[in-house]
């Protein structure tokens, strides 16, 4: 997947939702920010980006490049995005082939709604 539409699309498969206004309430935003997304009007922030990554599985860095080459204005810019999208899924694949089990029980989790971790570091004197 490359496009907003695609990204919308997989979420929508995903919830099971039947329009746009059902995947809205599943991304908890409103249907017309569904349809400016769709049309280019707008694009989501980084919450719905975080929400559209644990809906269809896919890497939030993937989803952030493909939100930032909809959102950058020159060829150049579109090209960074579409690149730290692309690392971002090799990653992934590359993870997946070395640590097959662990790779699918990450994968378990993305199929419930979107889950957040906070992650606390002990520094040491």
């Amino acid at each position: 997947m490359s496009t907003i539409d695609e990204l919308l699309d997989a979420a929508k498969a995903a919830t099971k939702s039947a329009n746009d206004s059902e995947l809205a309430k599943a991304l908890g935003i409103k249907p017309a920010a569904v349809s400016n997304y769709r049309r280019g009007v707008s694009l989501p922030n980084a919450v719905v980006c975080a929400t559209l990554a644990g809906l269809t599985g896919t890497p939030l860095a993937r989803v952030l490049g493909i939100v930032g080459e909809a959102r950058a204005i020159s060829s150049d810019e579109k090209a960074v995005w579409r690149r730290l999208a692309a690392t971002a899924m090799a990653l992934c694949l590359a993870v997946g082939f070395a640590l097959p089990q662990k790779a699918q029980a990450a994968a378990i989790g993305f199929d419930k709604s979107a889950v957040y971790t906070l992650c606390e570091m002990l520094c040491l004197p």
